[in-house]
C-alpha cells in the first residue's frame, strides 16, 4: 500500500483525516447534553476502521528486525503518548483548583476501579497511574490512548507475522482467537494492565487491515459503478446491523452483547469508507471538493496534535464553562472554538514543540498546508 516514490497516499490520508474528524465531533457531543449530531451511530466502526487501515500500511521493509522495528515504533508512538500525557496533565484545570473543578472533571475508571479521590496529590498520582500502568493517557489528553494501544498493537502483529512467517490463515486464525479472548474479556469485564483487552480486540482489525492489503487494490481497480454498488450495498448492511444503544468503546473494550453485531457493523462501516473513499479519489479536482480533501489530509498528518489540543479545550470548556455553555444552540459555540484552538496549536507543535511528538521541524505555512 505504499508508492514506489514513499509518497503518502492521497485517499488513505482522507480516510484517516474523516474518521478522526468523526472522533473530534463525537466527543464535542460527549462533552456538551444539548448537542446531538449523530455521532453514536459511527462508534461502531470509527477506530476499528483507524486500526484496520493502520494494518493495511503495515510493513517491516524499513525494520527487518524486531528490535529495530520496536524501537522505531517506541520512537514515533510510545515517547509522544508519554510525553503528550504528562504535558496535558500539567494543563489539566483540576490542578489549580481542586475543590472547583474536580466535580465537573470526568470520572476515571482504572482497572476496573473507580478510585475515591480526596485532594489533588492523588489526582496527579492516579492520573500518572492511568498513563503508565493503564495505558490510557492522563484526564487531560484522553484521546491519546488510540497511541499507546497502536504500539503494542503492531509490534504484536510483528510478533505474530513472525511466528505464522507471513501465512495468510495461520495469521488470520490466530487474529480470531485474538479477537475472541478480547470479546470473552468484554463479556466478564475483565481490564488488565496497558489495555491489554483492548490490544487483543484490536489486533484482530489490525490483522484484518495487513491480510486485505491485496483486496483492497483489487477493489480499487474496479470500474466506478462497482464502487458505487459495493459503497452502497455496505452502507445499507451497515444501517441495518448498526444499534447505537448501547455505543461501542474501544477504549474500554466495550463491544456489546453480540459479537456477530459488533462484527457485522464494524465490517460494514470499514468496507462503506474504503469504497466510498475509492471512489472520491477518481472524482474531478473541483475546487471545493479538492479543498475538502486536503483538510482530511491536513487532520491525518497532524492527527496526534488534534487529539490531544481538542479534548483538552473540551475539557476546559466543560469544567470552567460548562455551566454557560450547555445550553441549547450555544453549546455549538464549542465547534469553533475546538477549530480555532487546534489551528493555532497546529504550527505551535510543529514548528517548536516538534520534539514532542517526535516530528521533524517545519514551517507553519507547511503545517496548515491542504495540498
Amino acid at each position: 500500500m505504499t508508492s514506489a516514490t514513499n509518497e503518502r497516499i492521497g485517499w488513505i490520508d482522507e480516510f484517516k483525516g474523516c474518521v478522526l474528524l468523526l472522533v473530534c465531533l463525537f466527543h464535542v457531543e460527549q462533552s456538551f447534553t444539548s448537542i446531538d449530531m449523530g455521532l453514536s451511530h459511527a462508534s461502531a466502526f470509527r477506530m476499528t476502521a483507524f486500526f484496520f487501515i493502520s494494518g493495511a500500511l503495515f510493513s517491516t521493509r524499513r525494520f527487518p528486525t524486531f528490535v529495530n522495528y520496536t524501537k522505531h515504533k517506541a520512537k514515533v508512538l510510545l515517547l509522544p503518548y508519554g510525553l503528550l500525557s504528562l504535558l496535558f496533565l500539567a494543563l489539566d484545570p483540576v490542578l489549580y483548583n481542586f475543590e472547583l473543578y474536580y466535580p465537573r472533571s470526568p470520572k476515571m475508571m482504572l482497572l476496573g476501579i473507580v478510585p475515591d479521590i480526596q485532594n489533588v496529590w492523588q489526582y496527579i498520582g492516579w492520573n500518572l497511574f492511568k498513563i503508565f500502568v493503564v495505558g490510557k493517557s492522563s484526564v487531560g489528553s484522553g484521546p491519546i490512548w488510540f497511541v499507546f494501544n497502536l504500539f503494542c498493537v503492531s509490534v504484536a502483529f510483528y510478533l505474530l507475522q513472525k511466528i505464522t512467517r507471513g501465512h495468510f490463515w495461520k495469521t488470520f486464525l490466530l487474529a480470531v482467537l485474538s479477537l475472541i479472548a478480547g470479546w470473552v474479556m468484554n463479556r466478564y469485564q475483565v481490564h488488565l494492565p496497558f489495555g491489554f483487552e483492548r490490544v487483543c480486540t484490536t489486533l484482530f482489525f489490525f490483522a484484518c487491515g495487513s491480510l486485505c492489503k491485496n483486496a483492497i487494490i483489487a477493489l480499487g481497480k474496479q470500474k466506478s459503478c462497482i464502487l458505487v454498488l459495493v459503497a452502497a450495498v455496505s452502507i445499507w448492511h451497515y444501517l441495518f446491523f448498526e444499534n447505537a444503544s448501547p455505543w461501542f468503546s474501544i477504549m474500554n473494550n466495550h463491544l456489546g452483547k453480540n459479537i456477530g453485531s459488533f462484527l457485522a457493523s464494524s465490517g460494514f462501516g470499514i468496507l462503506s469508507l474504503v469504497s466510498v473513499f475509492l471512489l472520491m479519489d477518481r472524482l474531478p479536482a473541483w475546487k471545493g471538493f479538492a479543498t475538502a480533501k486536503g483538510i482530511l489530509r491536513n487532520i491525518s498528518r497532524n492527527g496526534l496534535i488534534i487529539l490531544a489540543v481538542h479534548w483538552w479545550i473540551l475539557l476546559v470548556l466543560r469544567i470552567v464553562f460548562k455551566a454557560e455553555l450547555d445550553k441549547p444552540g450555544l453549546a455549538y459555540i464549542s465547534i469553533p472554538i475546538v477549530i480555532i484552538g487546534v489551528i493555532l496549536a497546529i504550527p505551535l507543535f510543529r514548528c517548536k514543540l516538534y520534539r514532542l511528538i517526535s516530528k521533524e521541524k517545519i514551517s507553519a505555512k507547511e503545517s496548515l498546508s491542504i495540498h
